[in-house]
């Protein structure tokens, strides 16, 4: 009797553990860009995946983010645009590991294709249950130059509104996914 109590207690114990993960546990790292992109995943694999679908091209980084560890970037960019290569997206690698995966989303001036966007990106965080957020808002302005940023920080990931004003030119605005590891 003594064992059967023990090892009920036992399961017990182990069933509560297993259904009271904490909300990063269930998160996933894994972000879509062309690929399942996983942080931590060698730069080698990363480039490999990416350079079936996409033109890549290695960048230094900035001081900024040489500072944060980064030691390696890439754009990545659509295949077949001769000369021009938009960018869909940037992966960052600190010490050949996937640091950072950064993705543009195509919006072409459209506010009904911005909403769509938005919606869905807010959408696969809430299943990935990632949605336990704060929001962050960043105002730059100088003679020439506005740069609005707000920013929806959920785990690992974000979704990015970048605002931009030059001075005697129309604002656009980027919507951008990324990902994380620090």
């Amino acid at each position: 009797m003594r064992i059967f109590l023990l090892g009920l207690l036992f399961g017990c114990l182990v069933a509560t553990a297993l259904f009271a993960t904490p909300q990063a546990r269930n998160a996933r790292e894994t972000m879509w860009l062309g690929t399942d992109l996983t942080l931590g995943m060698s730069e080698e694999a990363v480039v490999a995946k990416l350079a079936e679908s996409y033109n890549l091209q290695k960048m230094e980084p900035p001081n900024g983010l040489r500072a944060k560890g980064i030691t390696s970037m890439w754009i990545v960019g659509e295949k077949g645009q001769g000369d021009k290569h938009p960018s869909v997206g940037l992966v960052a690698f600190a010490a050949g590991k996937l640091d950072n995966v950064h993705k543009d989303f195509p919006l072409n001036g459209d506010e009904v294709e911005f909403g769509r966007q938005l919606y869905f990106a807010m959408r696969d965080l809430e299943h990935e249950r990632n949605s336990r957020c704060t929001i962050e808002t960043e105002n730059l302005e100088v003679p020439n130059f506005a740069h609005k940023t707000a920013k929806l920080l959920c785990g690992k990931k974000s979704i990015i509104i970048d605002l931009q004003k030059f001075k005697e030119q129309a604002e656009s605005v980027q919507l951008n996914e990324e990902l994380n590891a620090r």
